[in-house]
């Protein structure tokens, strides 16, 4: 049963994440998205007592297919999809482990998201522009 929680609330997240795309635009990708994404992901599978690590990681999937249709750069962009979550879930577990707490062992991850969609971000621009 925690594999379909699991699995229920990474595609909830990706839901949650691509509304907020519509409606808000590209800057909600280096905004308040990472903070939605991983607290939507996370606290949702904490209190239904999913795995969390699975939850990042079957996220990642989500979006990797997502970018197989839809990106640029397909196969590149759904491994750093699967890659990444399962990092960010990794983070999450870790920091959950440390502190015991599971709104605290969202900092960490989120600051990890913005820094990696940045990042990303700014490589795909440097790559376009030459």
């Amino acid at each position: 049963m925690a594999y379909v929680i699991a699995g229920l609330m990474a595609a909830l997240s990706f839901l949650l994440n691509r509304a907020m795309l519509q409606y808000v635009g590209a800057e909600a990708i280096v905004t308040y998205g990472p903070a939605m994404e991983e607290g939507a992901k996370t606290v949702l599978a904490y209190c239904l007592g999913a795995d969390i690590l699975l939850t990042h990681v079957t996220f990642g999937v989500i979006e990797a297919t997502y970018d197989i249709v839809t990106a640029r750069y397909k196969a590149v962009a759904a491994i750093l999809s699967v890659g990444g979550h399962g990092l960010f879930g990794f983070i999450t577990i870790w920091g959950l482990a440390l502190t015991g707490n599971i709104v605290f062992s969202l900092a960490v991850p989120i600051a990890a998201h913005w820094a990696w969609n940045i990042t990303v971000i700014r490589l795909l621009h440097r790559k376009d522009s030459l």
